[in-house]
């Protein structure tokens, strides 16, 4: 009433608003009025109306996507032109800054669209790629009269996101019964017996506890009383170590029933197994009773489908590391299985479901779900029936009993952040299914990987294909004990930033040592594009990489034309030792490896056909000595590659019965596409002993995985038909098989389904003598890693050679900080502590509910300030640091005193949290560049609102414990306004 009141009499006295528009009006929507106009920094009250009231002419939204896409620059400082005659140019500059903002978020949101096609979609990543570099160099050379923006944020206290692992020794295994914790749980029945090897420091001998749940005799083995009988064994052998009961809150089951939420029933708490570890025990698990284990990794789900959250159910997995930024119904998994292979006296019992396991198979011992940055990468149109959601593209099983999965990631896995578009991620996973480590390429633009092999004593070789900047800095040198550098013997990289070009894929290979750390990565790239697809270790620890190439690789002699393979050598230090290319004018690739003492084996696909070469690696280059065609493959694929006994095994996919047809079919073609296993002399030449043995059925068994253990194939893969001795489930369901090529027999074999009745196995492993009754608790084989390294490029997509820098707002001096591949975040924070020339006081923390160290970056004292910028493109360290760009200031809050003499003068510091590494180039990222730019947007509002009112003034205490005060000078004019309002109507005025 009020409100109305002043408004009619003001307007009776011929008072308007400054900005044109009526009293009660909206011209300034967004912006909250907290002081008068005579407290503008400009000096003046008088403000043009905002591009984005509902009062501006102003191009809108979408005028402005329309003209950019059209080729208009979207920086047009010409366009916005202010209708308040002598008004600041700040307002101006800032509503340019809004508009190029404005139509970058227009254009991601257009991109969001379902029913974007390919093409248009490619016009607007093109598009935005350009506005973005536009509006960064806006950003970067426009000052402005009364604010200081900076295009990061503006705080106090700067904290990085991604956390570097510290030593954690509380182990949480998967949760094995539901109810109460005095029930009997059915993973304690029957036959359980294993045993713990403690090695305590100080101690030279370990202490052995042997574990066996029939000597608690007719008691209950419930979850109290066994962790109880446990307890009292450790307590026995003088240790600190003990088990505890993890327990998971119920989670209602509900169901959405006509748009409401309907709760079906509160459900039930889960428990499992918890280990409280010492710091100074090393726990080692074993057991008596061991079979071997096969991994598979799948996806499961219909790609073409969104996913709905329509219900929750208490048996919701516990062991999932998934995030909740699915954008397909696909969720990517390991499982694994007990094979009937034992090599103790006695075997283990027979695998039971855990809580949350979804579609269970007997004989399934542990489910995971991986993150689901790895679900979210599809190959092809995942609008498309013929998507291909093929997410983990490579298993290998560690000599300790675990598994390691490749992947591609497009989005933050693990807490670690990616810098580009896609990223290539590596999962140590323990026998339990727990993860271990994960570790990131750190491709500043995207990469792919798609092989990977695990050496005898635990190094791990990664190879695929890189697109854009990869910084490799390979540590040549260290440091030793007494401060001095020493060569490491490690091969500097040869290739540039970005290779040959920055829009074609490289061939790339990183090796791990037994720990996780990165030991050296070498890019080698053809003119056209080449990509790595295998690759294998040899004794020595050389390592060879094979893979596929559209012209020339760097050291190799001529190209046949279309796609040719080719093998690459390595020294066990990186140095390139040769590069052989071989193929047709038509399409081949160099698909599988095996190294034998000095024979190295190449399998490869050449013109439809599968070829097996030999050649000489005894003197350090590669000598060919034999080469055999062994028929067409008809359009399939080689995945598994074994030397045994004598004789080469081969495995995959065909489909065509033409391959061996020399030699002995022992399981014959069914027609469609097959799996298949094969073996041939290991000399390649002797025919008569050549068998082929194939796996399907009426359906489709196209791209399987196979693996060989002691001769015998291990086949997993998928399938619409029917397969003699399995039940079709649902539309497309999975299979794992073993096979004697031999004799043809199938000695094991199951069938299943999943989500959507579709399953994808994408990968598969076999691991000797890692299936035991640990698995049934949920614990794990071999040694709890109680600590990972916590080297900053071991826990980030940061690379060894990234930078950042760090300018001084008053003196313009800029220190550059290089990451070092033995940077912790200790040593990191005292090189930011001495670059600020101590300005800024860095401290190590502990990440809030997790066992990870991040940074704390402050200003030392109240005149302190500087500025984080981001490094030269393909080496920037702060994106994969989870740092952002900005200035750490006590000026960030600080409120602006507009009755002080320099009022006008003065420059109020604002951050603007533009982040200049949007892209479009998946799902998430577009989905995560809208609210970006939104939040960009919502800041620039901001500034307008400072321009035009200033800072909101705090209340004036009159006395000490008044609670009187002196009211704002804004809050003092409206009640004026009220009163004579108020005086002119009682009054007749």
């Amino acid at each position: 009433m009020s409100s109305l009141l002043t408004s009619y009499y003001d307007a009776k006295d011929g008072i308007t608003p400054s900005d044109g528009t009526s009293a009660t009006g909206t011209a300034n929507a967004g912006v909250t009025d907290t002081s008068t106009k005579t407290t503008s920094p400009t000096g003046s009250g008088d403000a043009p109306v905002a591009p984005w009231s509902g009062a501006s002419t102003a191009p809108q939204e979408s005028d402005l996507v329309s003209a950019v896409m059209q080729g208009q620059n979207f920086i047009n400082p010409n366009q916005m032109t202010s209708d308040v005659v002598g008004s600041s140019p700040d307002y101006t500059k800032l509503f340019t800054l809004y508009q190029g903002l404005n139509a970058l978020e227009g254009i991601a949101t257009a991109a969001a669209s379902k029913t974007v096609s390919p093409n248009q979609l490619a016009l607007y990543q093109s598009r935005f790629t350009a506005g973005m570099s536009e509006v960064e160099t806006y950003l970067s050379g426009t000052k402005y009269d009364h604010v200081n923006l900076t295009e990061g944020t503006l705080t106090q206290d700067l904290q990085n996101s991604v956390g570097a692992a510290r030593t954690n020794s509380t182990y949480v295994a998967q949760n094995i019964h539901q109810g109460s914790t005095s029930d009997a749980v059915k993973a304690f029945e029957g036959n359980v017996q294993f045993s713990v090897s403690v090695k305590r420091t100080g101690t030279a001998t370990p202490i052995a506890v042997n574990f066996d749940l029939s000597e608690m005799g007719t008691q209950t083995r419930s979850m109290s009383n066994v962790t109880a009988y446990l307890n009292g064994k450790l307590k026995a052998a003088g240790l600190d170590t003990r088990f505890a009961i993890h327990t998971t809150p119920a989670v209602p089951e509900t169901e959405t029933v006509g748009g409401n939420t309907v709760t079906i029933s509160p459900g039930q708490p889960s428990y499992g197994l918890q280990i409280n570890g010492a710091s100074f025990e090393t726990m080692t698990f074993s057991a008596q009773d061991t079979a071997d284990s096969v991994y598979v990794a799948q996806s499961t789900g219909d790609p073409t489908k969104t996913p709905t959250a329509t219900s929750t159910s208490a048996t919701a997995s516990t062991t999932s590391s998934a995030t909740p930024t699915a954008t397909t119904d696909v969720t990517s998994q390991l499982l694994k299985f007990q094979t009937d292979i034992s090599n103790t006296s006695g075997t283990p019992a027979d695998p039971v479901s855990k809580i949350g396991d979804t579609y269970y198979v007997a004989g399934e011992s542990e489910q995971t779900n991986l993150p689901s940055s790895v679900a979210n990468v599809t190959l092809g149109d995942t609008k498309s029936t013929n998507a291909i959601t093929q997410n983990a593209l490579a298993t290998a099983a560690g000599p300790d009993g675990s598994v390691y999965v490749l992947a591609n990631v497009d989005a933050t896995t693990s807490g670690q952040t990616i810098k580009g578009t896609q990223d290539v991620a590596l999962m140590k996973y323990d026998s339990a299914g727990k993860i271990v480590y994960t570790r990131t390429l750190g491709a500043s633009d995207s990469a792919s990987g798609y092989a990977l092999s695990v050496s005898a004593d635990g190094k791990v070789a990664v190879a695929g294909s890189v697109t854009g900047a990869l910084n490799i800095n390979n540590p040549t040198t260290k440091t030793n004990a007494i401060g001095l550098p020493v060569s490491t013997g490690v091969a500097a990289s040869t290739s540039a930033l970005s290779g040959q070009s920055p829009t074609t894929t490289d061939s790339f290979v990183t090796v791990f040592d037994a720990n996780g750390n990165e030991q050296w990565t070498q890019r080698r790239g053809a003119t056209a594009a080449d990509q790595a697809t295998s690759v294998a270790f040899g004794a020595d620890g050389s390592v060879y990489v094979g893979g596929k190439t559209q012209s020339t690789m760097p050291g190799a002699s001529g190209s046949d034309g279309g796609w040719d393979g080719y093998v690459m050598g390595f020294s066990a230090q990186g140095k390139s030792l040769f590069t052989r290319q071989t193929g047709t004018p038509q399409t081949d690739q160099t698909a599988q490896l095996a190294v034998n003492g000095t024979t190295l084996y190449v399998a490869s696909m050449q013109n439809n056909a599968a070829v097996l070469s030999s050649y000489d690696i005894s003197s350090g280059k590669a000598v060919l000595t034999d080469t055999r065609n062994l028929g067409g493959i008809g359009g399939g694929n080689i995945s598994g590659i074994s030397v045994y006994d004598g004789k080469v095994y081969l495995g995959g996919s065909s489909g065509s019965p033409d391959l061996l047809k020399t030699g002995t079919v022992t399981s014959t073609y069914s027609g469609g596409f097959d799996a298949f296993a094969l073996s041939v002399d290991a000399n390649l030449t002797n025919t008569g002993q050549d068998k082929v043995a194939f796996y399907g059925g009426t359906g489709t068994e196209k791209n399987a995985q196979v693996q060989f253990m002691d001769g015998k194939a291990w086949i997993s893969g998928q399938t619409n038909g029917a397969i003699a001795g399995t039940t079709k489930i649902g539309s497309e369901d999975a299979y794992l098989a073993r096979l004697n090529v031999d004799t043809g027999q199938v000695e094991y074999q199951t069938r299943y389904s999943g989500a959507d009745g579709q399953v994808a196995p994408n990968a598969i492993a076999v691991s000797q003598n890692s299936s035991s009754a640990l698995d049934k608790l949920g614990l794990p084989l071999g040694t709890v890693q109680q600590t990972d390294s916590n080297t900053i490029v071991s826990n980030s997509s940061t690379r060894a050679g990234d930078m950042f820098y760090m300018v001084d707002p008053n003196s313009g001096a800029k220190k550059t900080i290089t990451i070092s591949a033995d940077d912790t975040m200790a040593s990191l924070a005292t090189k930011i502590e001495r670059a600020s020339g101590y300005q800024l006081t860095v401290t190590v923390q502990k990440v809030l509910g997790k066992q990870q160290d991040q940074l704390d970056i402050k200003p030392a004292d109240g005149s302190s300030s500087m500025e984080f910028v981001s490094g030269p493109a393909g080496k920037d360290a702060l994106k994969g640091l989870g740092l952002p760009a900005g200035l750490v200031s006590n000026a960030a809050g600080q409120t602006m005193d507009p009755t002080s003499s320099n009022y006008l003068t003065s420059q109020k510091e604002m951050g603007l949290s533009f982040d200049s590494s949007l892209n479009l180039n998946s799902t998430q990222n577009i989905a995560n560049a809208i609210k970006s730019l939104q939040a960009t947007m919502s800041n620039v509002q901001k500034v307008y609102s400072y321009l035009k009112y200033g800072d909101p003034q705090p209340s004036k205490t009159t006395t000490s414990g008044s609670g009187a005060g002196v009211a704002p000078a804004y809050l003092t004019a409206q009640i004026a306004n009220y009163q004579a309002g108020l005086q002119r109507l009682l009054g007749g005025g």
